[in-house]
């Protein structure tokens, strides 16, 4: 699946796969810290979802999985976003095109 791009209550969401396992997150998240040489600065784990924050473009971004919604990417301030957490979770889909976690 390609990352898309959707805008969620005023702020960009990066919906990289909405029908997704752990094991699937953990991939995404090897694809992000190797191609964009991110790293995750806080890991809070649950039951039912994952929530890890990194930086991006001089943003806070949070990738996150959820039974529910699958893996996506948001700006960790979510509705009291800017400008510049909107354009960051935007660049990271494009930058994100054609990526394949299944070769992370």
């Amino acid at each position: 699946m390609n990352p898309t791009l959707r805008n969620h209550i005023g702020y960009n969401e990066a919906i990289l796969d909405d029908n997704a396992s752990f094991d699937h997150f953990f991939r995404w998240a090897d694809l992000l810290a190797d191609k964009l040489n991110i790293s995750f600065t806080r890991k809070l784990d649950d039951f039912e979802a994952l929530y890890w924050d990194f930086l991006y473009k001089g943003t806070t971004l949070t990738l996150s999985y959820n039974i529910f919604n699958g893996i996506t990417v948001f700006p960790a301030l979510e509705e009291r976003s800017d400008y510049f957490e909107n354009a960051a979770i935007a660049e990271l889909v494009d930058q994100l095109k054609d990526a394949n976690p299944e070769q992370a």
